[in-house]
């Protein structure tokens, strides 16, 4: 079984209430969640103080705290994805409050370099609006920006096509700048 499977299987015994399948999901999930976090604030999260593994271990507190229903483990890093980008948003919004008016923090919708940034609270509101005309760009868009996976890992994240990847990247990157 492969760890993807794995997941999607613990992932399935929690929805199910089986507490046992709490532990192992951490331990399959936490690393990644890390790793990825520090990628994100590394590339994004300018000034931020947080540290990684407090970011990843308080989105895994908050997602077994209240136990949803995951259809698979793309659906749980996507919900993952949210938690922890407003625990980004929050600090923010709490360490600009606390400066009034300071720095702003800007995340890069664009791997590629020398284009635009916004600014990190239009983020959610943006993304919600994405995913009421197209959910599948939407979770492509938490995966590439939040979780900083490449064009490969999105296709087998969001189980399809590599060139069905690069559309949908195509048209979310024209849909954001459009509506910022």
């Amino acid at each position: 079984m492969t760890s993807q499977e794995h997941i999607t299987l613990l992932l399935a015994r929690l929805a199910e209430g089986d507490q046992a399948a709490e532990q192992p999901l951490v331990a399959a999930v936490v690393d990644r969640l890390e790793r990825i976090a520090r990628g994100q604030m590394a590339r994004q999260a300018r000034g931020v103080t947080l540290e990684p593994r407090m970011l990843a271990h308080d989105a895994l507190l908050k997602l077994l705290q209240a136990p949803r229903e995951f259809d698979n483990r793309r659906h749980f890093f996507s919900y993952a994805t949210r938690v922890m980008a407003n625990a980004l948003i929050d600090h923010h919004r709490r360490r600009v409050a606390e400066k009034r008016g300071g720095e702003q923090f800007q995340v890069s919708l664009s791997v590629a370099a020398g284009e635009p940034d916004i600014e990190i609270d239009r983020v959610p509101m943006l993304l919600d609006e994405l995913e009421a005309l197209d959910a599948r760009s939407a979770d492509l868009v938490r995966l590439r920006v939040f979780w900083g996976a490449s064009m490969e890992e999105t296709a087998n994240l969001l189980g399809v096509s590599l060139s069905t990847v690069e559309r949908d990247w195509r048209f979310a990157r024209r849909w954001l700048a459009a509506n910022l």
